[in-house]
């Protein structure tokens, strides 16, 4: 079986093949469908500067932001009568009739009538009509001069234009069809045979990628070369199956390798002569090599012989894969010398194994440990709020090689990344983030912290902007680790560690508390013996709200508030309310029972008594009969007190009034000598015997306790 080394060439060689896609009959300059400029059509153009060499700078082209100027002004007295173009490429000036007729009636009647003709026309009408025509070939001549000074500025203003428009199509990079612009140098054209036909072949032999800046005060525009090798054109020649191409393909190569320090330029003809005339003699025997730059001259059209030629072309076209092409052929020669395959690329040529893969699970200190105990935890640096999925990736990026992440838009992608630069550079490790096109570069960084912010070098926009954002970047760091204190910076960490140990011991609190409060939600819970969930109780607490929402006493579930009686004991209520019906109002009264009524005597002396009542109380209102200063226990003792008084009064008269002796009679006459005092006496046995029988009638009613 080969061996993974084998096989990392051989799939590195199948992805070579499966990029290329050459077409021969589309190396054709005269008919590209972007941007193309020859060097006779930038000739001479205003605001046009070629091979500027600023300090530490090399500008190819430089072309100023211009505008354009407007044709000369009609002078006042024909204004209106000419139709005036704008554009120095269009029409010349003519007579407006429709205006020119307007402009004769207004003129008329200034024109001496001895002058007219006696024609048809009216009088004065063939003069001013001939003075229009006269000032229209005067404003001509100065339209004309106009027109050719303006025409190049125009050109100007058009290359401006159409180069603006280019840089902002290449920096967005996410169109179906991404562009590049190169600047070919040595067109060739040759008519090769091809699969039975002839291909018209015109194109530059040697392209380097340039870019495309903007001057912010200047606005002017400035084409620089990148940062990458020049590329030789001849998968066309290869794709027609040229004998010979191949070689003079790594002779070009292996001659720009060894003079690297001599970059090739257009505007040096020492950095490609040679090579041009190595391409002429050796890929057709009749190849000739013709220097037409400096004359001016066209390139010739295709023809049965090679012709190379010294000019240059400016051109647009959809990136190839050239670049692909160069990084698959440096990782072979690479490859080669026999160096250490990563991981990554290893994964993919080891046969695979018969046995699950498994990863050992890493536990992260904080909100990704809950629910899990086991294994060494281990901090996790996430600044942005995270999910479990977030923590699954970094768990299988500690472990595995590679983590494909395929995601639609929008769902978080660039948010996830952000978080794992951040863990993997507070742990001490290096990142490095590519991207298809700029813009999702600019939003990741967006995305990262300011506090990370400072450690992380962007390469962005163009090369020339890349470089200065990363020495930039790189002189950032280098002062703020010159600003270090070692001490202070040891102390500083031991202090964020700890307020990172107790921030943990917090979360473990709160978690802990976080996993009662779902138990208690999602374990079940016995209801008058049915088992119930939360959300299910919560339904039905919900549902009979309207029912029974009056009952405003706060019942739980805790034992004190269970039901008083059984299902058996509240069954046999419900019969017993049932049975009870409409006499439910008398289930809570006191029936005596018969021993404990009372007499028929006792009752007529009760009914004596409230009659007496009835009969004092009605006196009382007459006013015959003074009432009780109160009903108090005081005044009832008291009056208790004069009834027995009364009563031994009573009795001790009607024993005087029974006896035999004379003596009380004799006695009660001589009380009468006294009228008034017998009178007063008289009253007051008479008021005491009266309240003695009201107090016989009424103690009894007021004071069962003394009956």
């Amino acid at each position: 079986m080969p061996s993974p080394r084998d096989l990392l060439k051989g799939l590195l060689e199948y992805i070579e093949e499966q990029a290329k896609d050459i077409d021969p009959k589309g190396y054709r300059i005269s008919a590209a469908k972007g941007f193309v400029r020859r060097n006779t059509d930038l000739a001479g153009l205003p605001g046009l500067e070629f091979d500027l060499r600023p300090e530490g700078d090399h500008i190819w082209l430089h072309l100023a932001r211009l505008e354009a100027h407007r044709p000369p002004i009609v002078s006042d007295p024909f204004k209106g009568l000419f139709i005036i173009s704008n554009d120095p490429f269009g029409e010349p000036p003519t007579l407006d009739e429709g205006h020119l007729i307007t402009w004769i009636d207004q003129h008329e009647s200034k024109v001496d009538p001895h002058l007219a003709e006696t024609s048809q026309a009216k009088p004065g009408e063939k003069q001013l009509r001939q003075k229009a025509e006269a000032a229209l070939q005067e404003y001509l001549l100065q339209w004309n001069a106009w027109a050719e000074g303006e025409r190049p500025r125009r050109k100007s203003i058009s290359l401006y234009g159409d180069l603006f428009a280019l840089r902002h199509q290449i920096e967005a990079e996410e169109t179906a069809k991404p562009q590049e612009l190169v600047w070919g140098i040595g067109v060739a054209s040759w008519q090769i045979p091809f699969e039975e036909s002839i291909v018209s072949f015109e194109y530059p032999l040697l392209t380097q990628a340039v870019e495309i800046s903007i001057d912010e005060k200047s606005m002017a525009l400035d084409v620089r070369p990148r940062s990458t090798d020049t590329r030789v054109e001849m998968d066309a020649f290869a794709a027609c199956s040229l004998p010979g191409s191949t070689d003079v393909e790594r002779a070009i190569k292996e001659h720009l390798q060894r003079h690297n320090e001599n970059p090739v330029t257009p505007f040096d003809a020492s950095s490609y002569t040679d090579i041009l005339k190595l391409a002429a003699s050796n890929m057709d025997s009749n190849g000739s090599y013709r220097e037409i730059l400096s004359r001016g001259e066209l390139v010739p059209a295709p023809d049965a012989d090679l012709i190379v030629t010294d000019s240059w072309v400016l051109l647009s076209r959809p990136r190839t894969t050239h670049y692909l092409t160069d990084d698959l052929k440096r990782l072979k020669e690479k490859l080669a010398t026999g160096c250490d395959i990563p991981s990554g690329p290893l994964a993919l040529v080891t046969p695979p194994s018969d046995k699950p893969v498994e990863f050992e699970t890493i536990r992260f200190r904080g909100l990704s440990s809950r629910g899990s105990s086991q294994g060494k935890a281990e901090e996790l640096y996430f600044p942005l709020p995270y999910n479990e999925e977030q923590v699954t990736i970094i768990q299988r990026l500690e472990k595995a090689a590679g983590v494909a992440v395929q995601k639609p838009p929008g769902t978080g992608k660039t948010h996830t990344i952000a978080n794992v630069i951040c863990h993997y550079l507070a742990t001490g490790r290096r990142v490095l983030v590519t991207s298809r096109g700029e813009p999702a570069l600019q939003v990741l960084q967006s995305k990262i912290p300011e506090e990370v912010g400072a450690l992380t070098v962007a390469l962005m926009a163009s090369d020339r902007e890349g470089v200065r954002q990363f020495q930039a970047s790189i002189e950032t760091i280098q002062h703020q680790v010159s600003q270090l204190n070692p001490e202070q910076t040891r102390h500083d960490i031991a202090t964020l560690e700890s307020a990172i140990d107790r921030a943990h011991h917090e979360l473990v609190s709160i978690d802990t508390r976080i996993d009662e409060i779902a138990i208690a939600q999602l374990s079940e819970i016995e209801v008058d013996g049915v088992p119930m969930r939360a959300q299910k109780l919560a339904e039905l607490v919900t549902s009979g709200l309207e029912q029974h929402g009056w009952f405003d006493d706060e019942i739980t579930l805790s034992t004190e508030n269970a039901p008083p009686l059984t299902e058996e004991e509240a069954g046999k209520l419900r019969e017993a309310r049932r049975k009870v019906g409409q006499d439910l109002v008398y289930v809570t009264a006191n029936y005596p029972s018969a021993d404990s009524l009372p007499t028929t005597v006792a009752i007529a002396e009760l009914h004596e008594t409230l009659s007496s009542i009835r009969r004092i109380e009605a006196e009382v209102e007459r006013g015959d009969l003074l009432d009780l200063k109160a009903t108090t226990a005081e005044v009832l003792i008291a009056a208790r007190d004069l009834l027995e008084l009364v009563e031994e009064a009573k009795t001790l008269a009607e024993e005087l009034e029974s006896g035999e002796s004379g003596w009380p009679l004799d006695l009660q006459a001589m009380q009468l000598l006294s009228a008034v005092s017998v009178r007063e006496q008289a009253q007051t046995q008479h008021g005491i015997a009266e309240m003695h029988e009201k107090l016989c009638w009424m103690l009894p009613v007021q004071s069962p306790a003394g009956s």
